[in-house]
């Protein structure tokens, strides 16, 4: 049970930070709107890439909950956190390969993601087993 609970912790605390940092952008781009600055059509408030890493920060829990399944199969910190590296530089390197808009703040929210699960999914697995 603790399993789950450390996933499912992990990905609220990485979604919350997300989420904080999407909010905080997308007020950045809609000033920058409304002070009419130019801004591109793919940058303006309708813009789908917002929303996509939106949707991405908020199914970190999802993310917390299979990377905690993968972290109960391994057990070894060290390990779980370079796949979760790997991961994320093999995700970022496929970003900035794409020509997609807001490649650095989707690769800064993928670095998040991924960075953060392997740190925090071992630290509250440890701490829950605790209160076993």
């Amino acid at each position: 049970m603790h399993t789950i609970l450390s996933g499912m912790l992990a990905g609220l605390v990485v979604g919350v930070v997300c989420i904080i940092y999407v909010l905080a952008r997308t007020r950045k781009w809609e000033a920058a709107y409304e002070s009419g600055r130019k801004v591109s059509i793919s940058e303006s408030r309708a813009s789908t890439g917002l929303m996509f890493m939106g949707v991405f920060a908020s199914g970190s829990m999802v993310w917390g909950f299979v990377g905690a399944g993968l972290y109960h199969l391994i057990r070894i910190e060290l390990f779980f956190f370079l796949i979760f590296f790997a991961l994320a530089a093999l995700f970022i390197f496929l970003l900035w390969r794409s020509k997609t808009t807001f490649r650095r703040d989707k690769a800064l929210l993928t670095l998040i993601v991924f960075l953060g699960l392997g740190v925090l999914i071992p630290l509250f697995y440890d701490t829950l087993k605790i209160f076993e």
